[in-house]
């Protein structure tokens, strides 16, 4: 017997398809020279000859057809020369802001990544930069941030010196390396679309873990001394530090909300480092008292980005083949969590700005932006939700804001560094927590509660009664795992339950019978999804020696994997043991059987020959 010839795989998977109007995604990218020959020889129905346009160099990279279109170039020529003005003020005055806030938030992150300040700081403004610039989203800032750290932490162990490295800081470098190429292996075979995978119950357990462990590390300002003999700060020394960090959350959360333009000239976390750094030196030294500043913790010095194996103060020797499988696994970790903070965090720019996201632009600037930022002696880092959120409330909708941003920390890194060694380490905590205080998505607390106690206490406690009890164990296994291994892990348990419940949820067969045309015909309706978690028991549902000799089989949707083509053979192969036909049909017309692969006898029919008088597709 002769077997039709599969169609082209664009048909099957439509995310291989290359077209001219949207974008080139994964590895359409490899197949456009092929799929543009093939189909390009096959003639239009009007007989015209088919044609595809091509695709440049610079689409295949970036996304974009044109440097003019990726720049929106034309957009700014179409903008008067009044806002034009305003929006260079605009966007310069904003990117200046966000420097001075995003600083000592890379500082905090340091300090929790167990890596000195610096090699947050440099690359807060190297990834900072080339994702501003060559990124696929406009408005978003970039740098140094929380998921990175809280991952980084569990490879660097605290250091020994309070505000140094931790051992093996080495290993940190080649692995944010990796994490580069990891994610311009995604960018490539476009994984990014993945994304749309995770489940809101995932989300909640992973900003919720992620808050848990920044406000742990806040701790790290109250213990003082080393190795086991550190503990607690206590006395004087406690008082002034938290009145440091409370005045500092104060002035962070609150000063935004007074209805006064004089509390908006600055941002409230640039007001909040200012006024700590005024009381430690003009009422807790003058009365007698001392807290810890970033100098008396580790002092900043001039230092500029070069490649980290030229650094003296890093033992290449450490970096041995018997590393080489960590620091994948290290990469690995960055890379998802880069990626899916990143583009998690488009989204939430999306919702301000409303322009489209160029998804293959921000993996790629991502990847480049990591494997420089390695090179250099720096942590890595991805967006930064909380920081791109300030901006687009305030008004940044393009490229020059957080590029004037990550300019402004390299130049604070070169000229104004001993600024920064008096802050004061309590201040830093408090503008930290108040960040906490944001991540975390405290609606989800009465959610969890509720599900974990019974119905009939649910409205005395004011709980909420319509919560579905398997996302609230999501959110809390992925809550728990962010915290006790990493986010990485945490995600991909919380995927794989989500999973596993929606495969459970769908494996249900709802199988009715009717006589059919005729009298030695019999019709079986089958309604839900057959798949791998219906197929094992689907042949069991049919009467093989009791049936006419003409069974019709109606599916409901189409098969939706290999599963459910193989037990599909399995029912044609029995009615044929008990000498009987069996025709199946399927309304959706989407499914393409291979006989080969399903050990199916009878060729599948053409898409005319296929389709009944109904419209259904028929097998």
């Amino acid at each position: 017997q002769v077997l039709k010839p599969l169609p082209p795989l664009g048909q099957l998977f439509p995310y291989l398809a290359v077209t001219a109007q949207g974008l080139p995604p994964s590895m359409a990218r490899l197949m456009a020279a092929s799929s543009t020959a093939s189909t390009a020889s096959k003639p239009r129905e009007d007989g015209q000859k088919r044609t595809i346009a091509p695709i440049g160099w610079f689409q295949w990279c970036t996304g974009a057809p044109s440097v003019r279109e990726f720049f929106e170039v034309d957009a700014w020529n179409d903008m008067s020369r009044t806002e034009k003005l305003g929006f260079v003020k605009n966007e310069v005055a904003l990117g200046i802001t966000i420097c001075f806030a995003q600083i000592p938030e890379s500082v905090a992150f340091a300090f929790m990544a167990h890596i000195k300040p610096p090699v947050a700081i440099h690359a807060a403004w190297v990834v900072g930069l080339i994702c501003s610039l060559f990124g696929g989203r406009t408005g978003m800032v970039n740098g140094a941030e929380g998921a990175f750290a809280a991952i980084i932490s569990t490879m660097i162990p605290e250091p020994t010196t309070p505000g140094g490295n931790g051992e093996h800081i080495e290993l940190l470098f080649p692995s944010v390396m990796v994490c580069g190429g990891f994610m311009l292996l995604i960018w490539l075979s476009g994984s990014y679309r993945f994304i749309t995978l995770v489940p809101g119950s995932v989300m909640l357990g992973f900003c919720n873990g992620l808050a848990i462990v920044i406000g742990w590390s806040q701790l790290h300002p109250f213990k003082e001394g080393q190795g086991d003999d550190k503990k607690w700060v206590s006395g004087q020394k406690l008082w002034w530090m938290l009145l440091e960090m409370i005045l500092a959350m104060l002035i962070m959360e609150f000063l935004p909300k007074l209805p006064f333009k004089a509390a908006k000239i600055l941002p409230s976390s640039l007001f909040a480092i200012i006024s700590s750094i005024v009381i430690e030196f003009v009422l807790v030294r003058n009365v007698g008292g001392r807290t810890d500043v970033i100098g008396d913790v580790q002092k900043f010095e001039l230092s500029y980005p070069y490649p980290f194996f030229l650094h003296s103060d890093y033992d290449m020797s450490l970096i041995t083949s018997q590393e080489t499988g960590k620091i994948l696994l290290q990469g690995g970790l960055l890379a998802v969590a880069g990626i899916v903070q990143g583009l998690l965090t488009t989204e939430v720019v999306y919702d301000f700005v409303k322009t489209p996201t160029n998804q293959v632009a921000v993996c790629l600037s991502c990847g480049v932006a990591n494997i420089v930022s390695g090179f250099l002696g720096g942590m890595g880092g991805d967006a930064m939700i909380g920081l791109s959120t300030i901006n687009c409330l305030n008004g940044g909708r393009g490229r020059l804001g957080p590029t004037v941003t990550a300019l402004g920390i390299a130049i604070m890194m070169f000229g104004g560094y001993p600024l920064l060694n008096f802050i004061p380490v309590a201040s830093l905590a408090g503008v930290m927590i108040v960040v906490v205080l944001h991540t975390f998505k405290w609606f989800s607390v009465p959610m969890v509660i509720a599900a974990a106690l019974p119905e009939s206490w649910q409205p005395a406690l004011r709980l909420p009664q319509k919560v579905d009890r398997f996302d609230m164990i999501i959110v809390a296994t992925v809550t728990v795992m962010v915290v006790l291994l990493n986010l990485v892990y945490a995600v991909g348990a919380g995927l794989a339950i989500a999973a596993l419940r929606y495969a459970w949820d769908s494996s249900d067969l709802i199988i009715k019978e009717s006589p059919g045309e005729t009298a030695n015909t019999k019709v079986y309706h089958v309604y839900g999804k057959l798949f791998f978690g219906t197929s094992m028991r689907f042949h069991t549902y049919f009467d093989y020696l009791g049936d006419p000799d003409i069974v019709h089989i109606h599916l409901d949707s189409a098969p939706a994997d290999y599963s459910a083509t193989t037990t599909i053979s399995k029912v044609e192969n029995l009615y044929k043991k008990e000498g009987k036909t069996c025709q199946i049909f399927f309304s959706t017309p989407s499914y393409l059987k291979s006989p080969s692969e399903a050990d199916i006898a009878d060729p599948s029919p053409s898409p005319d020959e296929a389709c009944d008088k109904k419209g259904n597709m028929a097998i």
